[in-house]
């Protein structure tokens, strides 16, 4: 069955094998961030919709567990945007938690942490990992470029309610490291202070590893990830490896690749290397992907990689 909401399972450092859900249309935001690996924002907003029937969302919810195997370690709620832009987003979860046992994880940029009703639906999953890229209204504004409205201070006191209520699950936090930008001593310091008083679970430093929305936008060092990592307190480096992930039997491996590279271009050896490891001769496989006129190859820090036509437009 081809999905419309559902996707995965995406292999995850943090989450395991992720069976993801996108509950809004793509590229729908209410922030346009630089780093950002499905390129610019297309539909910048602030407003919650029920972008689609969340009956719709838990049919196909519903019909992928009983055919994912072995069954994903996490529901992910994400997509191509921002989760909590969908308004149902407390009926999905709990709608999904009636269909399985599996925990639920929402990822999410925070933005709409200042609103009580985001927050209350937050409070159902069992992870939220939330971004928090800035400890300062310049450098948020610089990064992730918010829609109209959104204001640095109430994002940071939102969290801050969200880390202090009453919740089911943990809060874990991410931020995106960014060359000359995010990186210096005194901003992870600003950062670590904010972190002291969110009390976050877990916290993850991450840093562009897939072609960017904008070209300035360049990782850290290792060196430099390392060393943010201890002046964050012990935070921990995250990503997807896609060492252990295979394609199951009797699946289309075109359509499997193009359904991982639609949320996370795929570098050319981690595609060879999932069909390699699924007993697929990746040649044909790779030769059709390159030819399909959905996607395109992009050079980036030396190595190539898949993207759909529309990810990291740099025009305008």
């Amino acid at each position: 069955m081809s999905y419309h909401y559902i996707y995965g399972p995406i292999p995850s450092r943090r989450l395991g094998r992720s069976l993801g859900i996108s509950p809004i249309p793509d590229k729908t935001c209410n922030f346009s961030c630089i780093y950002c690996m499905l390129g610019r924002t297309d539909h910048l907003t602030n407003e919650r919709e029920e972008y689609f029937k969340l009956e719709d969302i838990l049919a196909e919810l519903d019909d992928a567990l009983r055919h994912v195997s072995p069954p994903p370690d996490h529901i992910s709620i994400v997509g191509n945007g921002e989760p909590t832009l969908y308004l149902r987003l407390g009926d999905l979860i709990r709608g999904a938690r009636e269909l399985t046992s599996i925990p639920i994880a929402v990822i999410t940029n925070g933005a709409l942490l200042s609103e009580p009703a985001v927050r209350e639906a937050l409070a159902e999953a069992d992870i939220v990992l939330t971004s928090f890229n800035a400890p300062t209204e310049e450098l948020f504004r610089r990064i992730d470029r918010p829609c109209p409205g959104i204001a640095f201070e109430a994002m940071k006191q939102g969290l801050l309610d969200f880390a202090h209520m009453p919740r089911r699950g943990q809060l874990w936090v991410e931020m995106m490291l960014l060359e000359g930008i995010n990186d210096s001593p005194e901003t992870l310091e600003q950062t670590r202070w904010v972190l002291q008083d969110v009390e976050p679970d877990r916290v993850f430093v991450d840093t562009p590893i897939r072609p960017p929305a904008e070209d300035f936008a360049h990782p850290v060092t290792p060196e430099a990830l390392v060393l943010a990592e201890k002046a964050l307190g012990g935070a921990q480096a995250s990503g997807f490896d896609f060492g252990a992930f295979t394609i199951a039997a009797g699946t289309d491996p075109l359509e499997t690749l193009a359904g991982v590279c639609k949320r996370h271009p795929m570098r050319e050896d981690q595609a060879t290397l999932l069909l390699v490891n699924s007993g697929i001769d990746p040649l044909p496989v790779l030769d059709a992907l390159r030819a399909d006129p959905r996607f395109r190859v992009e050079q980036y820090g030396g190595q190539t990689f898949f993207l759909v036509h529309e990810m990291n437009g740099k025009s305008g």
